[in-house]
Formats: C-alpha cells, sequence, structure tokens
C-alpha cells in the first residue's frame, strides 16, 4: 500500500472515508506524486487512465461535489502535463509546475 504524504493530518480520516471506492484511488495517486513517491509521468498517464476509467463507468457522479470537482481539477493538470522540453507549449506544465498545481489543489480540498 502506498503511504499517504503527512503533510495534512486529516488526509487519513478522509482515506478511511472512501477506502471502499475507486476515487480513493485517484487521490493516492495525487497524494503519492505529491510526495515524491511516483514520478510526474507515471502520475500522469496514471490518473488519467483512471480517471476516464471512473468517469466511464459512473463513479465520478456518485462523489460529493467538492471531492468530484477537486478529483477533476487534478486530471485537468495531469492533462496539461508534457515531459519534453522540446515540445512543452508555455501553457503546458513541466514536473515541478504540475506537483505544485496537484499540492495546491489538494491543500484547497484540504482546508475546505
Amino acid at each position: 500500500m502506498i503511504q499517504i504524504i503527512p503533510w495534512h493530518a486529516s488526509v487519513r480520516k478522509l482515506y478511511e472515508k472512501w477506502s471502499f471506492t475507486l476515487s480513493s484511488s485517484l487521490f493516492e495517486i495525487a497524494t503519492s506524486f505529491v510526495a515524491g513517491k511516483i514520478s510526474a509521468t507515471s502520475f500522469s498517464d496514471s490518473y488519467i487512465d483512471l480517471w476516464r476509467i471512473e468517469r466511464d463507468n459512473g463513479i465520478l457522479q456518485k462523489d460529493e461535489s467538492r471531492l468530484s470537482e477537486c478529483l477533476s481539477s487534478i486530471f485537468c493538470a495531469a492533462d496539461m502535463y508534457c515531459a519534453d522540453d522540446e515540445l512543452r507549449e508555455v501553457y503546458e506544465f513541466d514536473e515541478e509546475q504540475l506537483k505544485y498545481e496537484v499540492s495546491t489543489i489538494l491543500k484547497k480540498y484540504l482546508s475546505d
């Protein structure tokens, strides 16, 4: 099991609340990326694939609205990631920018 990042005490409580939903996997992937446990490319690819599976199977619609907005915002950030410096457009994120964006989204969700 991937360890949840320790920067917010309520993460464990939130994780336990979602432990039987696939959305907890999305949240765990995001927190693991912010904690430096997985690369930006692995995070982006995995998150986008899992988010689309949940969307296509109607799972995301079962989440409460704040969680749904958080996970969708992270999806958008992951989709804006481009690993290749030469191909990256000015509006796309490098690894550092992606980590900052995902961290900001998670912190906002946890502080509301």
